[in-house]
This record gives structure tokens, sequence and C-alpha cells, in this order.
């Protein structure tokens, strides 16, 4: 306890460059966290957004498909893999898609558009885009409903209640079309759906098409999504056989993966820098401390002090100021997290992303523990190496060399 004791006093002799020291841990360790956690949410949006709209969960596909976003082969047995997702209590929904390039034309004129053939009433609870509605209803009891985005029906200058005509090349290379009323306008805030898609009902889509009874693949959402791995194991070995590939959303949403990879590429660089910051802050008070007591450390010697002690002083010294400065910055960081958690933090990222796929420009911060205790361990165990060589330096030196400075 004395040790102890010593130690803290020590720290306070020179209050301005320990509180200098303190405050860069604490702050170093805050802008880690209020950076993990940007990051980790902006990521965790990213992958509801994409399943929320595009790729599910889990995905179920022929076999030889080239183009995973928009399959260019149909799934021949969805049925029999359906009823297996069904059975599966982890599974939470599960909707049949039928894509393809198509041709929209009102009266005021035409626009391609990729038609997607859907099951409404399981679309609600797999798809987000019921939520985007902007006019009328997401489909409705009538089976030639369609539902477009806004940029599509300014295009076509259409509006609810208003009739359209779908058309596409069919297998056998026939054109077909149908004709459809629009039910609902959706705006999601993404070009590439406002613009380019439109839904339609599985079965119209299928005449369209000529390919009664096959889709483009089958689709889930899991009630936990960490076990989609899991879950894609058990159904990869049901469906052997049956001409199917079982996907997660990280094989049919590579460049979801891709900005997480770079993203945390970006956030290890990031904490290398601010640990190179911290380690030096720490060696340079610690050094300042070692050149100012060199006397008193060659008095302690010659009275019979060892130097192991000194440099345990030393490192004690270090181990003080890092535990003050992680105890600001956990409190700094967590309260920052949770303000931005309840108001909200507006930054340029959705407009970056919201080409690809809907996405709010307000981003609520969440705490993410696993990383900040990672950043946490990692700041002190920087903050103990930092003070070893002045420690080093202390225990090695000769009570004669001390004693000569003043």
């Amino acid at each position: 306890m004395t040790m102890w004791r010593l130690a803290w006093r020590n720290v306070w002799r020179n209050r301005r460059r320990s509180s200098l020291t303190i405050a860069s841990i604490a702050f170093g360790l805050a802008a880690v966290m209020i950076g993990q956690s940007l990051m980790k949410t902006v990521q965790a949006q990213m992958v509801e957004k994409s399943t929320g709209v595009h790729t599910g969960h889990i995905q179920v596909q022929a076999l030889k498909v080239r183009d995973r976003r928009v399959p260019d082969e149909t799934l021949k047995r969805p049925v029999e893999i359906e009823a297996a997702m069904r059975a599966d209590p982890r599974v939470k929904a599960v909707s049949m898609r039928l894509l393809y390039s198509g041709l929209a034309y009102s009266a005021a004129g035409s626009r391609g558009i990729l038609v997607a053939g859907v099951e409404p009433e399981t679309e609600k609870e797999l798809s987000i885009i019921p939520g985007y509605m902007k006019e009328g209803t997401y489909f409705g009891n009538d089976p030639r409903a369609l539902v477009l985005g806004i940029k599509i029906a300014r295009v076509l200058d259409i509006r609810v209640g208003e009739k359209l005509v779908v058309m596409a090349q069919s297998k056998s290379g026939n054109m077909n079309s149908e004709l459809f009323r629009v039910s609902g306008i959706f705006e999601s805030g993404s070009e590439m759906y406002d613009s380019q898609i439109a839904y339609i009902s599985l079965a119209a889509a299928q005449r369209i098409r000529g390919e009664e009874g096959r889709v483009s693949y089958l689709i889930s959402r899991l009630r936990d999504f960490n076990q989609v791995d899991a879950v894609r194991a058990e159904l990869d070995v049901r469906s052997r056989g049956t001409g199917a590939a079982v996907l997660t959303y990280k094989e049919t949403g590579t460049e979801i993966l891709g900005i997480q990879k770079f993203e945390d590429a970006v956030m290890d660089i990031v904490l290398l820098v601010i640990f190179l910051i911290v380690g030096l802050g720490v060696m340079n008070t610690i050094s300042m401390s070692l050149l100012e007591r060199l006397r008193e450390f060659g008095v302690l010697r010659a009275i019979g002090a060892r130097g192991s002690r000194i440099a345990r002083m030393l490192v004690l010294e270090s181990v003080m100021m890092c535990s003050v400065g992680v105890l600001f910055g956990v409190a700094l960081g967590t309260s920052l997290i949770h303000y931005f958690g309840r108001v909200g933090l507006s930054i340029p990222v959705g407009e970056a992303l919201s080409y690809f796929l809907p996405f709010d420009t307000v981003i609520y911060l969440r705490p993410f523990w696993g990383m900040h205790m990672r950043s946490l361990v990692g700041i002190a165990v920087v903050s103990v190496l930092a003070a070893l060589g002045p420690a080093f330096r202390a225990a090695r030196m000769g009570v004669s060399e001390a004693l000569r400075h003043v």
C-alpha cells in the first residue's frame, strides 16, 4: 500500500503534465469508442437495409446461376425447399421471387424496368418496401395490382389507380404483356429502387415470363440474425439433389461485405495511430519524471532500495495514469454514444449509399462492448509497455551516476 500511495503522489507532482497524459488517454479512448460505434452502426444498418430489401438472410437459388444478384437461371423445385424452410422454427418468414427485365409503358411513355414478381402477403414479413409507401397501398386484393417507385411513376406520368402495361420476353422468345393497375407508389430514397423496380404478383410475373411454377429464388428472414450460418448449413444438407444452392446475405450482397472490410481496415489504421499517440504521451511523461527525479532515485538506491523497486514504481505510475484516463474515456465515450443513440447523428454516408439501397440519413449510435473492451485493453497494454523503457533505465542506473544530477 505504501508504494501505491507513493506512486499516486508522484503522479500529481507535475499536475499539468500528468493531466495532459490522462486527457490524451481519455479522449483517445472516447474517440475510438465513438468511431467503432459509428462504423459498426452503419455496417449493421447496411445489412438490415440490404437484407430487408433484396438479399434476405438466406436465399436458395439454382446451382448454375452466374449473377447472384439477379439470377439468370430459375429454380425448378421451389415448393419442396420452401416446405423445408418453413419447417425450421428459426425461420421467421419465407417467400418466392421471380426477377427479370421488362418494359413498362403508359399513355405518356415507356421505361425499362426490373420486374419483381412477389408473394404480397409473405413479402410484408420480409421486405421493408411496404414501409416506404408514398401513395396508395402495398398491393391489396386486386390480382393485377402493381407497386412501383416514385421516379418511374414520374417518368410515365402515372398515378395510383391508373393502368400500366408490363411487357417482357418469355423464355420461348415471344413478347408477352399484361395490363396492371397501380395500387401503390413507394419512395425509398434509393435511386436504384425508386427508378428501376416494379412489383407485381408472382403468378402474373410467371405468366408473362412463361415460367409457371418456377422462381428466381426463395428468400427467408430468420428470427435470430446470428444463426444465419447454422441454418444455412442445415438447409444445404436438405437441399442436396434438388439442383439448388443455399446462400447467405454475405454471398448475395458481396458489395456490402466489401464496404465492411474497407471500413474495418480504416478503423485498424485509426486505432494504430491513437495507440501510438497514447504510447508516446505516456513514455514522454514517465521519461520526464525520471529525469526530474534522478537524484531522488540515487538517494533511494544509496539507502538500499533495489532498482527493480524503482522500476515497479514508475510502471505503477503509468498504470495509475492509464486507469484514470480509461475511466474518464469510458465515461465520456459511453455518454456520447448514449446521447447520439437518442438524438441521432446526421452524416452524409446515407446520401453516398442511397443509390444502391434505402439508407437513413440520421444514424442512431449503438454500443459494441466487445470492440470497446478490446480497445480498452489495447490502450492499457500500450501504456504499460511505454513505461517499460524508462523503468528499465531507472533499474540499471548506478548510484553515483544518479547522485551527480542536481
